[in-house]
């Protein structure tokens, strides 16, 4: 990493996560000179990724805070199965506006981690992810869906039934049968939706900018996250 650039730890879900931010989001913010760096909590000995249990996200994070060289920390994970103890989770729960819910998650989240490292507060930008990962990929169902030349007609136009029936990407939902992925693995096969294989290429293909168009809440985010470059 160049000396001039500022170091922003991407704290991630999983895999697919980790790649996207290497390899989409990453590049988009070298020009303003900010170096973000993926990494993914250990989830027990020698593995890395999914089933995120708090109290390793407390501890990577809070260990993240506190090295010497002092880096921005941010966080990209999924609001959908998150773990019942993060900060806020039980009061989210009554709270059915999806900003809200997530504004409360967000601030009992970055107090519960700046209390733990001793850190600035302004060193610590949590973000969740309504609901998942592949709600970006509903920004453009037309991008997407030329990843694989094979992928039907049918399932292209039943995908777009399913982003116009929803007031956002985000807000494709959260159960298990209709969240984005469930969706992108019912419709789409020969060969089948894989979350590692297909993800980060569909997101390449389809850009930030129009990802960040139509995904109000990751766009919230990356805007913090450029604020970082102001002098």
């Amino acid at each position: 990493m160049s000396p001039q650039f500022k170091r922003v730890v991407v704290v991630c879900e999983g895999e697919t996560e980790e790649e996207f931010v290497r390899d989409v989001l990453a590049p988009g913010f070298y020009g303003v000179g900010l170096y973000l760096e993926p990494q993914m909590v250990e989830t027990s000995p020698g593995h890395r990724g999914g089933a995120l249990n708090y109290d390793r996200v407390k501890l990577h994070l809070r260990n993240t805070l506190c090295q010497k060289s002092a880096p921005v920390v941010t966080t990209l994970l999924d609001l959908y199965k998150l773990d019942k103890r993060f900060p806020g989770f039980e009061q989210s729960k009554a709270i059915p506006d999806l900003g809200q819910k997530l504004d409360l998650l967000r601030r009992e989240l970055h107090s519960d981690v700046v209390a733990a490292a001793g850190c600035q507060p302004e060193r610590f930008i949590p973000y969740i992810q309504p609901y998942e990962f592949e709600a970006l990929l509903f920004s453009d169902v037309s991008a997407l869906t030329q990843v694989n030349p094979s992928w039907s007609k049918r399932s292209i136009e039943r995908l777009v039934e399913i982003r116009a029936a929803a007031e956002s990407p985000e807000h494709i939902n959260d159960r298990p049968e209709t969240k984005p992925a469930a969706h992108l693995e019912r419709e789409l096969s020969n060969p089948s939706y894989r979350k590692r294989r297909h993800g980060p290429v569909a997101a390449q293909k389809i850009g930030l900018a129009k990802i960040e168009a139509e995904c109000a809440f990751f766009a919230a985010w990356l805007a913090q996250i450029r604020e970082l470059a102001q002098p």
